[in-house]
């Protein structure tokens, strides 16, 4: 097969970049680049037939151990100048941060269902060097194009399976990557490789296994000034997919304090295709929870079947854990430090006034009978003259 390219009518210029925003929207997040001369460059990249874009927004496919796939990708640009792209394969995996489905970055190189995929028969693999030589190879693998304004490309690819391939699910994408150079905050010069994508779901055939772990569970509490207000429950844990099969999930956390206190229960936002070897932080947060000294949080992680997953699969149980947080009441206990403080305080000084107010009686009354005999008149005995 060889790569077919043809000009985007002005008229569909506008429903096919709307088709591709929403594609990426699925995909990856996308913004304009900027050539170097300062002007924007758009593009996207979709599932295609050789005579263009064939409606699918993503890869799907299931077959044996040892198959080639042989498929399209179209790469369209709708930017007013030419622009090259380097179109290519690389290994999904998922962002630890937000959950998203995302790439291995741009100077990595694919070792799974990426370093499987050959764009328009370019090299797909990289030998096991040192690191220095993987990146360079990374960002040399697939092929080059050249577009020029509103016009696109539609790419021959295979997808050679290894016949020891591990059975069920592998993850990939398939992106078109710009280079420009930009200016970053000291002055130099810097390159920029932004890209967008589609991707690729592989199931291989053989025995699946559907496993979500909870792992790393941390808890922690901020209380408030206000020694009678509430502070901030906070709970973590990172979330893996350990199966053979991607997952998605909706996580939740309900806390309670000493004797069962129900202080409320948070159903965090859904984790979407989590793949295979997938690892996300997932966090929740509890506002205007007394300081109750311990707090015991309750982690619930419901799986479900990945959203485009066959039919037939089926989630594993709900699976749980726990954790517990100290939530001194430190502002409180310092007011009752303040309180205490101040009653030590006056005892003592009413203590050491009482002391000094008896000294002062003593001494008054000692200096009183001092007087008293100094001033004393004793009796005489002079004679009385005779007559």
């Amino acid at each position: 097969m060889t790569a077919r390219t043809a000009a985007v009518p002005h008229g569909r210029l506008v429903m096919i970049a709307a088709l591709a925003f929403a594609t990426l929207a699925m995909t990856f997040a996308q913004t304009p680049a900027h050539a170097e001369d300062g002007s924007e460059v758009t593009w996207s990249v979709q599932p295609s037939s050789p005579d263009g874009p064939d409606g699918r927004t993503e890869f799907d496919y299931h077959v044996a151990p040892g198959t080639t796939i042989s498929d399209w990708v179209s790469v369209s640009n709708f930017s007013a100048q030419p622009a090259t792209f380097r179109v290519h394969g690389a290994d999904a995996t998922t962002d630890y941060d937000t959950g998203a489905f995302t790439l291995v970055g741009a100077d990595e190189a694919s070792v799974d269902a990426g370093a499987w995929t050959s764009i328009d028969s370019g090299a797909a693999v990289c030998a096991d060097t040192d690191d220095e030589a993987e990146a360079a190879c990374a960002q040399a693998i697939g092929t080059e194009i050249t577009l020029q304004p509103g016009s696109r490309a539609d790419l021959p690819f295979t997808i050679t399976v290894p016949q020891d391939a591990t059975p069920g699910d592998h993850a990939a994408g398939i992106v078109a990557s710009f280079r420009s150079t930009a200016v970053d905050g000291t002055g130099s010069a810097v390159n920029v490789s932004q890209r967008v994508g589609t991707r690729i779901y592989l199931r291989i055939d053989g025995p699946l296994n559907p496993v979500l772990d909870i792992r790393g569970t941390v808890s922690g509490y901020d209380g408030s000034w206000n020694p009678i207000g509430g502070g901030i429950a906070r709970v973590g844990f990172d979330l893996a997919n350990s199966g053979n099969v991607r997952l998605s999930a909706t996580p939740s956390a309900r806390l309670t304090g000493p004797f069962g206190i129900d202080l409320g229960t948070v159903t965090l936002p859904s984790i979407k295709n989590l793949v295979p070897g997938g690892t996300t932080h997932v966090t929740a947060e509890f506002a205007g929870v007394p300081p109750l000294i311990l707090l015991f949080a309750d982690l619930t992680v419901v799986p479900a079947a990945a959203e485009g997953a066959a039919s037939a699969d089926v989630a594993p149980a709900p699976i749980g854990a726990s954790t517990v947080a100290w939530a001194i009441p430190w502002s409180l206990l310092g007011v009752l430090a303040v309180i205490a403080g101040a009653i030590w305080a006056s005892v003592w000084w009413r203590r050491r006034a009482q002391r000094r107010l008896t000294a002062d009686l003593v001494e008054y009354t000692e200096q009183v009978l001092a007087l008293a005999r100094s001033t004393q008149i004793h009796p005489t005995n002079e004679s009385e003259p005779m007559r």
